[in-house]
């Protein structure tokens, strides 16, 4: 395979051209998963919120764990069911920020069966989270998504001040401004 040296505006070009198309395919296809994996946390936060409240029983909070339960397979049957289009480098990148999160977030998750007061969980998935959401707004040049990030970021040190069950309809506040409204953005732009 032959090699070709790109000038400085040929290579400029190009990482534009797939920044535009990485961009588009994320309007595109995205949204609906900011939107999936967004309902799906304000839900289940509202339920844990509101069956803790009325039984005092902390073992509702195993209800988190439906999150990845419902929303993986649901993710993955969305981007089998989705127009197939060309991944770029940046698209690529893209995907492996967020599975190297969900790596994070799932260890994170399992540590809590060892010793489930070693961290606050709920700021630092926040916070993990947030920081997915800021990068690829970055890397993709788009407002909305990059404003929803850094303004989850700056949030969620709400949730260090926040005790008790007000720390999960604190949460469930970010599944909104994190995902459902970027979502509902992504969506939009189609």
């Amino acid at each position: 395979m032959e090699e070709k040296n790109l000038t400085q505006n040929e290579s400029l070009e190009l990482i534009s051209r797939m920044i535009k198309e990485t961009r588009t395919n994320l309007e595109k296809n995205g949204g609906g998963i900011y939107l999936l994996w967004g309902y799906l946390w304000l839900v289940i936060s509202l339920a844990i919120y509101f069956l803790l409240v009325k039984s005092g029983d902390y073992r509702v909070q195993w209800l988190w764990f439906a999150m990845p339960i419902i929303g993986y397979p649901s993710m993955i049957y969305m981007i089998k069911k989705r127009e197939k289009g060309a991944v770029t480098f940046i698209g690529r990148v893209i995907g492996c920020v967020w599975i190297t999160i969900g790596v994070a977030a799932g260890l994170l998750s399992l540590y809590m069966f060892i010793d489930y007061s070693a961290f606050p969980i709920l700021f630092v998935m926040a916070l993990l989270i947030n920081v997915g959401v800021a990068i690829s707004g970055l890397v993709i040049k788009f407002k909305p998504v990059i404003i929803a990030g850094f303004l989850g970021i700056a949030l969620s040190f709400v949730m260090l001040m926040v005790s008790g069950p007000s720390q999960i309809l604190v949460s469930a506040g970010f599944a909104v401004i994190m995902l459902i409204i970027p979502g509902h953005i992504l969506n939009r732009h189609v």
